[in-house]
């Protein structure tokens, strides 16, 4: 009859083996992706609430030659890492900088707490563009804001 013991040293190899796979499962993806939200695929700050061209838009002229979008959000990857978004102008080459929170007490606000966001927009635009958030260094597609015309 044979009696079953425990080897120390199975156990430790057993254990090893387990917490590199269990590693390696929690690194998957391979996206390059730091939010959580937005990557394989999904849509760009897929955890966000509302979102919407804040200026220019009727009565709310731009400030200068940027670009503004409202959240009605502050627990989604927008808010937490604005830098990692920029607006797509007719989901082309057309890109603005990366995005920064902004205060903006007279700007519109259509949501009950609104969070602002600015960017620069490229030189020379003239004409209508659909607005895209979008998260270039992310796996994930570009979202549509709303239409803005210069």
């Amino acid at each position: 009859m044979r009696i079953f013991r425990p080897h120390p040293m199975r156990l430790a190899r057993a254990l090893v083996a387990v917490s590199i796979l269990a590693a390696a499962a929690g690194c998957g993806g391979g996206s390059g992706n730091s939010l959580p939200g937005s990557g394989n695929g999904q849509l760009c700050d897929s955890n966000a609430g509302s979102i919407t061209v804040a200026r220019p838009t009727f009565g709310f002229p731009a400030n200068g030659n940027t670009i503004e979008i409202v959240s009605s959000s502050q627990t989604d990857d927008l808010h937490g890492n604005p830098g990692a978004f920029d607006l797509s102008l007719n989901n082309s080459s057309n890109v603005t900088s990366t995005l920064s929170l902004v205060p903006d007490n007279a700007g519109p606000h259509p949501y009950t707490t609104d969070f602002f966001y600015q960017a620069n927009l490229p030189a020379g635009l003239s004409g209508t563009y659909n607005v895209f958030l979008n998260a270039p260094n992310s796996n994930c597609q570009p979202g549509f804001v709303g239409t803005v015309s210069f």
